[in-house]
């Protein structure tokens, strides 16, 4: 009977003890986030992807801001002022509504995925990017661009079938806009249209 209440005794200070480790261990995790900067706090959120650690990383037009779901602490980067990030997710079939980007829980359709892509400043008419890409482990690509600038970003996309689809749409880069782009559908340049069902592909807060 005492064996039994030790090993109840030891498994309740387990249970008290690891959610505590993992607070503390998540506290220590923003603590080194908030030391790096914008592009390095991008590339930490994806290394959380839909992490076990309960932190959530959500990119503002001006900070990357990680918050630990329990504790609600959080910790942020501030992002240049001459700087907007961009998150695209060209789509063919489904996508999700979305502001600002969760690097932590989006989920776009299209992963590892080449495609030609280019932007151009619509005031300028100057070429800002123009080249191949692969989209990431979550179906988006990032971008950093200019602030303060109305942007055409084009996206061709050929699949294993030979079908060739365009998506074009003019972004903008000024005061709140978004950073989580979802609207861009890839559509036959033959036809100019494509049958879709949406439904949500992430997880995360907006």
């Amino acid at each position: 009977m005492f064996r039994k209440s030790l090993i109840k005794s030891v498994l309740t200070s387990l249970l008290l003890v690891l959610p505590a480790s993992n607070v503390a261990a998540s506290q220590s995790e923003l603590k080194s986030f908030a030391e790096l900067d914008h592009q390095a706090a991008v590339k930490q959120a994806h290394q959380w992807y839909k992490n076990d650690q309960g932190i959530v990383v959500k990119v503002m037009p001006n900070e990357v801001v990680a918050t630990q779901t329990s504790s609600k602490q959080s910790a942020s980067v501030a992002i240049p002022k001459d700087q907007f990030y961009l998150s695209i997710a060209p789509w063919i079939n489904y996508t999700h509504p979305c502001t600002y980007h969760v690097p932590t829980g989006c989920t776009g359709e299209l992963i590892q995925q080449k495609m030609h892509m280019s932007a151009v400043d619509m005031e300028s008419g100057e070429e800002i990017l123009n080249q191949m890409i692969t989209t990431q482990h979550d179906g988006f690509i990032d971008f950093w661009v200019p602030r303060n600038r109305r942007l055409e970003f084009t996206f061709h996309h050929g699949d294993a079938n030979g079908v060739y689809r365009e998506a074009k749409e003019v972004l903008s880069t000024f005061g709140d806009a978004r950073t989580c782009i979802t609207t861009m559908q890839l559509k036959s340049m033959k036809t100019g249209h494509s049958k879709t069902s949406k439904h949500s592909g992430h997880k995360g807060h907006h």
